[in-house]
């Protein structure tokens, strides 16, 4: 699977990085749950200072509502290919 990315400025000078093009997947079901469950830096964030492709699990807290917990993932957790992501420059 390949995910390209870049480099932005930020307001606090620490370097951001966003999606720039759509992800070529790597099997129908990395295709299926790209953004929901798989997504680039972090879930709802155009820009983010992590750039790795990550996978999301809530966490149950005791207000009742989930927290999510970011996890980088380097291989496609459904066929198993390589996760690469490039930066553009």
């Amino acid at each position: 699977m390949r995910v390209t990315c870049r480099s932005c400025p930020s307001e606090t000078g620490e370097p951001v990085y966003e999606q720039t093009a759509p992800i070529k997947p790597c099997c129908a079901e990395m295709a299926r749950r790209w953004g929901s469950l798989v997504c680039f830096g972090i879930a709802g964030a155009r820009r983010s200072t992590s750039r790795e492709v990550n996978l999301y699990v809530p966490q149950p807290q005791a207000n009742g509502k989930a927290v999510l917990e970011v996890v980088p993932v380097a291989f496609c957790p459904w066929c198993g290919e390589a996760v690469k992501t490039y930066r553009m420059k």
